[in-house]
């Protein structure tokens, strides 16, 4: 067993309200924080799953208030909301697809608030966004915008990363991957005027790609 599972299974013999703590004293430094709440999500989504199939097992399983309450803690702690939904998402559908009520879910895991969450996420209108995307498009990248033979590419990555422009085509494919994942949950919610957001904004999904198809040759090229 891996260190990992082993504090994984220690959670699901704790109450969750101390687990909090618990779990946060035990997060390794030596890992990134987001792999490290992924995995353990998925170990809950996965024992969630697992039960609603109605698979034997011999070990404490996590339920769907135990998974919830781990997105919940990692979103507390800086984890992209663009990795939360996905996962909820798929703990919500496969809840009430087995026949439990939406009012049945935990607060945070019911689809309006989901889908409010994720929306207030964003920081920007559909507006902003589809001209963003816009502008991206139409800016062509060239050879130099890679990685050159010789070049330290973790100079390059570092630069790269506090720039305008990489940070809007991140923006915009994270609310791309997070309309993708919200999807599912429309037919499940009930707040009219959200519904009608977020069916806006998936109308426009196809607009937010901000990658553009154009890779123009660099000076140094056309000098050859």
């Amino acid at each position: 067993m891996t260190e990992l599972e082993d504090t994984y299974r220690g959670l699901l013999l704790i109450d969750p309200p101390l687990g909090r703590q618990w779990l946060l004293d035990r997060k390794p430094a030596s890992v990134s924080s987001a792999h490290w709440w992924i995995a353990l999500i998925d170990l809950a989504t996965s024992d969630v799953r697992r039960q609603h199939r109605g698979w034997p097992s011999h070990r404490t399983r996590a339920d769907m208030p135990l998974a919830v309450f781990l997105i919940d803690l990692a979103l507390e702690h800086g984890f992209p909301m663009e990795l939360a939904v996905g996962p909820l998402a798929s703990l919500i559908t496969l809840t009430l697809d087995a026949g439990q009520r939406v009012q049945d879910l935990p607060a945070s895991a019911r689809p309006d608030a989901v889908a409010q969450r994720a929306v207030d996420s964003f920081g920007m209108t559909r507006e902003q966004a589809v001209a963003r995307a816009a502008s991206l498009r139409a800016t062509p990248l060239i050879e130099d915008d890679f990685v050159q033979p010789g070049e330290a590419w973790q100079v390059r990555w570092q630069a790269l990363t506090v720039t305008d422009d990489y940070q809007g085509y991140h923006r915009l494919l994270n609310i791309g991957r997070i309309l993708t994942d919200l999807a599912p949950l429309v037919d499940y919610m009930t707040d009219a005027h959200l519904v009608a957001d977020v069916e806006a904004w998936l109308q426009v999904l196809t607009e937010l790609d901000p990658v553009p198809e154009v890779i123009t040759p660099s000076e140094r090229t056309l000098e050859k």
